[in-house]
Parts: C-alpha cells; sequence; structure tokens
C-alpha cells in the first residue's frame, strides 16, 4: 500500500545485528569448535509497528541501546530489516550522525552539492539553495575550507543548514543536535518549527526533554527494541522517567532518620491540574505541589515553608503558611494556578516546624522538575510582552 507524502510507517519492523569478536582464532577454539566462531546477535527492533500522519512531530526516546538510531537508520533506508516493512512517503531527509556523507577532501560548498545528490536533489535545485544554506550555517570563509578541517560543531553546522534547506516531506534527526552551541540549537529549533508549519513531518531522536517538549506532540518511548509508550509528551516524558527508576523517587529526603523533627514532610509530590504525577512542565501550566504532615508528638501550631529554587540553587520564590495544631498526619496542597518560570530545571523545597516557619537550610524534602524552554523568551521568570509601534516619523525627501 503507497503512502501518503509526509506518511510514515513500520509494520511489523525486525532487525538483528550479528555481534562476532573480531579476533583470530585461539587454540582451544580450533580444538573445540573446530575454528567455528560462537555467533553473538542483538535484536534491535522487535516487531515494532508505528504510524506517523503527515505534518506530525515525534519525539523518539529511550534508554541507551533500545533501536532509537536503528528505527532512523531502517527509515532512511540506510539498513535493510530481516522482517516487516519500514517505509517513509514522499521525499526523505536525515540527519543521524556528524559528518555522514561528506566528503572529507571536499570543501563546505562542495559537499552542499554532493548531500543535494545523494538525497535525489539534481544540481539546478541545490545552486538555488546554496546561498541560504551557507547563510543559514554562519561558516564564513570556511564554507571553501576542506571539511576534514572542520571541528564537530562546524560538521553540525553545515549537515543541518543543508537538510533543513531540502524541504523534504519527512525530516528523520537523530541526537547530534545536542552537540552545537547553544544560539544554534535556538536556530535549529525555530528552522524545525518553519519546516513543520509547512506539513513536514518530523521524527526527532534525543535525550533532552526540553528539545521533545519545544517541538513535539507526541512521544514514543522505546525499550528493548519494543514500543513501551506512545502518546502525549507530558505522559511519555514521565513514563521514560519512571523507566530509567527516576519517577517514583523524584522527591528525596535530605535529613537522616535519626535526625526527624517534631513536624516533618513525610511525602512530597507534583502534580498537573489533571493531578497527575508530572516532571516536566510548559510555561502557564498549573502546578500542585501536593504534601503530607506527620506530627510525631502533638503540635500546638505547625508551620510549613515551600521554596523554589533554580539549577544553581538560587532561591526564585518562597511562601509559608501555618496549619495550626497538628496531632498525626495531614495532606496539604499548594497550588500555582499559573507556572510563572521560563525553561530550566528546578527544585521544590518543602519543610515544616512546630511554632515558626523553618530556615531555608532546614529544607529537607526536595522534588526537582523541568520548564519547557521557549523560542521568544530566556531567563527565569515569564515576562513575556507584546510589541507595537509607537508612532513613526515621517521621511521629508
Amino acid at each position: 500500500m503507497s503512502l501518503l507524502a509526509g506518511e510514515i510507517a513500520l509494520d511489523g519492523a525486525s532487525r538483528s545485528f550479528a555481534l562476532t569478536p573480531d579476533r583470530t582464532n585461539t587454540l582451544k577454539e580450533l580444538f573445540v569448535r573446530g575454528g567455528r566462531r560462537a555467533r553473538h546477535g542483538v535484536r534491535a527492533l522487535d516487531d515494532v509497528d508505528l504510524h506517523v500522519a503527515p505534518g506530525e512531530a515525534v519525539g523518539l526516546i529511550g534508554r541507551n541501546g533500545a533501536g532509537k538510531t536503528s528505527t532512523l537508520r531502517c527509515l532512511a533506508g540506510i539498513v535493510p530489516l530481516d522482517e516487516g516493512r519500514a517505509e517513509c512517503g514522499g521525499r526523505t531527509v536525515s540527519l543521524l550522525e556528524l559528518g555522514a556523507g561528506f566528503g572529507a577532501d571536499f570543501t563546505g560548498r562542495e559537499n552542499i552539492l554532493l548531500s543535494g545528490a545523494l538525497h535525489g536533489f539534481g544540481r539546478a535545485e541545490m545552486e538555488e539553495r546554496v546561498d541560504r544554506i551557507i547563510e543559514f550555517s554562519e561558516l564564513g570563509d570556511f564554507i571553501d575550507a576542506p571539511v576534514r578541517a572542520y571541528s564537530s560543531g562546524m560538521q553540525l553546522r553545515l549537515g543541518f543548514s543543508i537538510v533543513a534547506h531540502l524541504d523534504a516531506d519527512v525530516m528523520l534527526i537523530d541526537e547530534v543536535l545536542a552537540v552545537g552551541d547553544e544560539s544554534f540549537q535556538r536556530k535549529c529549533m525555530a528552522r524545525i518549527a518553519e519546516r513543520m508549519a509547512a506539513g513536514a513531518t518530523l521524527v526527532l531522536v534525543s535525550h533532552d526533554p526540553t528539545a521533545i517538549e519545544r517541538i513535539c506532540r507526541r512521544v514514543v518511548v522505546l525499550d528493548g527494541g519494543r514500543v513501551a509508550f506512545d502518546g502525549q509528551v507530558a505522559d511519555g516524558l514521565l513514563f521514560y522517567h519512571r523507566l530509567l527508576g527516576q519517577g517514583e523517587e523524584r522527591a528525596r529526603s535530605l535529613r537522616p532518620d535519626s535526625h526527624r523533627a517534631a513536624v516533618d514532610v513525610e511525602e512530597l509530590e507534583l502534580l498537573d491540574e489533571a493531578g497527575r504525577p508530572r516532571a516536566v512542565f510548559r510555561t502557564g501550566e498549573q502546578l500542585d505541589v501536593r504534601l503530607r504532615l506527620r506530627a510525631r508528638q502533638a503540635a500546638e501550631r505547625a508551620v510549613v515553608a515551600v521554596e523554589v529554587r533554580d539549577q544553581r540553587g538560587e532561591l526564585c520564590f518562597r511562601t509559608d503558611e501555618t496549619v495550626g495544631a497538628l496531632d498525626g498526619a495531614t495532606d496539604l496542597t499548594f497550588s500555582v494556578p499559573r507556572l510563572n518560570l521560563m525553561g530550566g530545571d528546578y527544585d521544590v523545597a518543602v519543610g515544616a516546624h512546630d511554632q515558626d516557619a523553618p530556615a531555608s537550610p532546614e529544607l529537607d524534602r526536595v522534588a526537582r522538575f523541568a520548564v519547557t524552554h521557549s523560542l521568544d523568551g530566556e531567563g527565569i521568570a515569564d515576562l513575556r510582552g507584546t510589541w507595537s509601534p509607537v508612532g513613526r516619523r515621517e521621511v521629508v525627501r
């Protein structure tokens, strides 16, 4: 069955790789195996079914060895399947590893034409794109230097600039974007967003949750060559954290059991508006801090404090609340209706005392969360506004 332009299909896709030791036979092997080597294999893809509609942006995540890169290579036609089907509808471009397809002795300019030819573009089609590609790459005079003299960052700039200007129906991009500097990464993300707005389909492999959140609306988690999760980004990232053994224990206590206070924060959890545990939020979303207080002896006046700190430990916000008399346990929720933090990693630290609010060093239970980055603002506080012209002087000619 033929696919629509931009459509991606994996049906019962399986691929194994043989692992054969690259060494000479030992004397023992000559006697025991008659000189035959033991062959071991790994199943990179195991009966994978996946469908991506035209115009979708899908993030592909998983642990090392989960099958992410193998999936892209099969879709790009670089590696054949053992069983099943891997197909992309329309013209497909890929950026899977630095320097792939480049001629080391050719200049950057010559490699632009070479890469276009490898992707099925004619010389005339590429020549009309050359100036835009060079400008986007910001390589300057280095565009006429041999690629063998390029750093990994320069190779990334050239490779992405080419892929981003081929106007393909399907883009397959691997972790290589992590090599570039932050400014160029933002530029890449903006260009990907432009291509998505034009109707291109994207499959992005990344270990960076903020990169996935910025672009994708769907996440597929691979584990052991199989699809372990396929759904919304926030739920997929939480599933992945739990798969790594981090999701259930992302709140931790820094206080030894032998130093428990009279009033203690026993549990801490971060939830979204729907009451689901989350570790990744967007600016403007609701964040609920759910905690359980326990008085180890009757407290006349329990007080709880909540702080938000940035990744350097600097205080972003603090508040405290008097709970009152407490004997036993009680559950509390501190709700932030609109999270006015910009992209980055943050900690929520909580603590409780009898009589007085605990000081910052005495806040002992901590939960980490991330806020996805935005293309139109940086910093900590969300102060984004609108621009409008005030008035322009007439130019008298």
